[in-house]
């Protein structure tokens, strides 16, 4: 039997509690190593408990899904290098599929060199660089996929000529965006990553107020990805970048006016299981490419355990008694003028919409608890953001950010709880809008982004049972 050595190391500190999955992986590898019969165990296991609901992100169809088993074992043990082939399972590297949109409305960000043009290479470069070449394919997308051979840069910028093969191919003229989903998403496989590019505009039919246009489309986006999600969990990552754009654009009246050096935003979708998904997010740095603007992350893995840390020194007003054997227990509260404040260090590493966890307006507190503010820890705490002392502690830690809440004394909470809603991102709502007939003033948005995003939040969240909590953090407090 191939043993697989593995020092276990779990993300999971001792200060979190830990799950049913964690203690199994902690007792299997208990010799110092994880080896083909622990993977049959943990397997079993899973399958076992397919019925309890923490263990739904790793079950498909009623069975345990060992792509998402080896999965979880990486992310949650240390560096893990688990290769399924040695213990007689199936290949698990993951297949790359490019659907670049080119309908006519896209020939102004290929006009020239651009952003556009840049992020794509940077794209390209970095699926050769960490993945296998044969496992990579680009293609066209309008009313047809059209696949072509894109085997380096060189032969990627010569193929983004408007007006010229291989850009030039299909009816440019006919390009329905839920159509490009459907095809998408049909074409994404349990194993595939699908790279989904595009401005994202719909395009309504005729003999219908703009409003009634907006909302059967939304539906049909809606409708494409709840039949998707229904034969298996998909995670999808939505990113809004900028480009220069000079070519006609057409507004929803097809209306065409000529844009000269403009900047347009365009989307880039990445739609897969989610540990393919994070684990290309992890390697190719899509928010450091140039005009990166926003994300939105969206995943059928509900109720994710974060590891945490509370902090005695950082923010306080108050003081407590805090001890490392009882990790999620904060007693001893004494007040300041009616208030107790503190701090968390959180590990949010698996949430690759960074921007959307800062917002406030995310989270629900228990009553008589408030959210202060959450901030990303910078790197080495520099500048200082959490105390020395604290810092000290977690520093070997990977803790990305700092969540600070205060609890009233009038209204104390035994219990506090700090659920994280996926809520749609503020950026959404700013970069939309239901008239681009005067397209020179409004540049900075797309029509109908709204509700094509909404269309897809709401297809997650009845996959989800209308549950759009993504990750609780739960503390026992008691007053002195």
């Amino acid at each position: 039997m191939a043993s697989l050595a593995l020092s276990l190391g779990l993300l999971y500190s001792s200060c979190a509690p830990k799950s049913k999955l964690i203690e199994k992986l902690e007792e299997l590898s208990a010799d110092g190593k994880l080896d083909c019969k622990d993977l049959e165990h943990f397997t079993a296991y899973v399958q076992q408990n397919k019925e309890d609901r923490s263990f739904k992100k790793l079950i498909k169809g009623g069975q345990a899904d060992k792509i998402a088993i080896q999965g979880y074992i990486q992310k949650n043990a240390n560096k893990a290098k688990l290769n399924i082939d040695q213990c007689g399972e199936v290949k698990t590297a993951p297949t790359f599929a490019i659907y670049l949109e080119n309908s006519a409305s896209m020939d102004g960000y290929v006009n020239g060199v651009s952003n556009f043009e840049s992020v794509l290479s940077d794209i390209l470069i970095g699926l050769n660089y960490h993945y296998d070449k044969n496992n990579i394919k680009f293609n066209f997308i309008n009313s047809e996929i059209y696949p072509t051979e894109v085997t380096d840069v060189n032969t990627f910028f010569s193929s983004l000529e408007p007006g010229k093969p291989p850009f030039k191919v299909g009816n440019q003229f006919v390009s329905e965006l839920n159509q490009c989903f459907e095809k998408v998403l049909s074409e994404t496989k349990d194993n595939d990553v699908s790279i989904f590019v595009s401005d994202c505009i719909y395009s309504l039919g005729k003999g219908r107020s703009t409003q009634q246009g907006l909302i059967l489309e939304e539906n049909m986006t809606k409708s494409a990805f709840m039949q998707r999600l229904k034969q298996s969990d998909l995670s999808t990552c939505i990113l809004q970048f900028t480009s220069g754009f000079n070519g006609t654009y057409y507004d929803y009246n097809n209306q065409k006016t000529k844009l000269q050096q403009a900047e347009r935003p365009y989307y880039i979708w990445i739609i897969g299981a989610d540990n393919n998904v994070q684990n290309l997010l992890s390697k190719v740095r899509f928010t450091d490419m140039k005009g990166y603007q926003n994300s939105y992350f969206l995943t059928g893995n509900q109720g994710t355990e974060l590891n945490t840390q509370y902090l005695s020194g950082t923010n306080r007003i108050g003081r407590a008694v805090y001890r490392s054997q009882e990790p999620k227990d904060i007693k001893d509260i004494q007040f300041v003028n009616g208030i107790f404040q503190y701090s968390i260090a959180a590990d949010m590493s698996s949430f690759p919409d960074r921007k959307s966890v800062l917002e406030s307006r995310n989270y629900v507190l228990s009553p008589g608890a408030t959210l202060v503010n959450v901030q990303e820890i910078p790197v080495h705490n520099r500048p200082a953001l959490i105390h020395q002392n604290d810092w000290q502690r977690i520093k070997d830690h990977k803790f990305t950010h700092l969540i600070t809440v205060k609890v009233n004394q009038k209204e104390f909470p035994n219990e506090l709880t700090i659920a994280y809603k996926n809520s749609m991102p503020s950026w959404v709502d700013r970069s939309s809008n239901t008239d681009d007939s005067a397209i020179s003033q409004t540049t900075q948005q797309t029509f109908g982004l709204r509700n094509l995003i909404h269309g897809v939040t709401e297809a997650y969240k009845t996959h989800n049972n209308n549950q759009d909590i993504l990750f609780q953090i739960k503390y026992n407090l008691a007053i002195k």
